[in-house]
């Protein structure tokens, strides 16, 4: 075998190693989900991962370490996606729109990934025993989404589409509330109308938040002709100033 051949071995070996860990790593979560959902904390066991998995009883261990390795990187994963999701479903969006946006993605979550947050809800609420082997910074999740709900009011406010008078973190943890509250209880009884729910609260949140269409569109126009006021002051400036280098 030539050099250049031995070289282009060692990094397409590496990539074939990243890709078997990377493969592993997504069956041991899969498999780490689906006991969580189907036997709770205590029923779920890093052996019981592996051999569910189709890997050898001690893979789970060796991968993660313990428990509350595992529990860490199932909820890192089920809420990576969570958080894609929700980014995409808002978008640019800003007030009562960017809401009524996560707000849908929510239900969809709810849809189409099931497990996986009926695993996100169980390991968040696990870390309000203190005595659990694991333990989620619950806190801190709940803090960065009343940040972001805040910065789409704020920002609606800045584009006059959300009321002046709205305190936008106020709103954000009655937001965080609501909709914790609605998702727990639809994984404590999934026949609850979950959907008719979440349609209300849109609506309570258009009612509560959104200016009236002519109030918005008077604000719009005056802001508008305050920023034709600015140019035209600017141009007349400017205008002076070359008119006094020319005297």
């Amino acid at each position: 075998m030539s050099r250049a051949t031995k070289d282009d071995a060692a990094p397409r070996a590496r990539r074939k190693q990243a890709e078997r860990t990377a493969l592993s790593d997504r069956k041991l979560t899969e498999a780490a989900i689906r006991l969580l959902v189907e036997r709770g904390v205590q029923g779920t066991t890093l052996q019981a991962v592996g051999e569910l998995a189709g890997y050898s009883r001690g893979l789970a261990t060796h991968r993660f370490g313990s428990k509350g390795g595992l529990f860490a990187n199932v909820l890192e994963v089920a809420s990576r996606d969570w958080l894609k999701r929700m980014q995409k479903a808002v978008g640019t969006r800003t007030g009562v729109e960017a809401l009524c946006a996560a707000t849908d993605a929510v239900e969809k979550f709810m849809r189409e990934r099931p497990d996986e947050l009926t695993v996100m809800y169980l390991l968040w609420f696990l870390g309000i025993d203190r005595s659990a082997e694991y333990q989620s910074n619950i806190a801190k999740v709940h803090k960065a989404q009343r940040r972001d709900v805040a910065a789409w009011i704020r920002a609606g406010q800045q584009a006059g589409t959300v009321a002046a008078d709205v305190e936008p973190m106020r709103v954000a943890e009655q937001y965080a509330a609501s909709m914790a509250g609605i998702i727990y209880q639809w994984l404590a009884d999934p026949g609850i109308p979950v959907g008719l729910m979440f349609a209300e609260l849109k609506a309570n949140l258009r009612h509560r938040l959104e200016l009236p269409a002519d109030k918005a569109a008077r604000l719009a126009e005056a802001r508008s002709r305050k920023g034709s006021a600015v140019r035209v002051k600017r141009a007349a400036n400017g205008n002076g100033r070359h008119a006094g280098a020319g005297r």
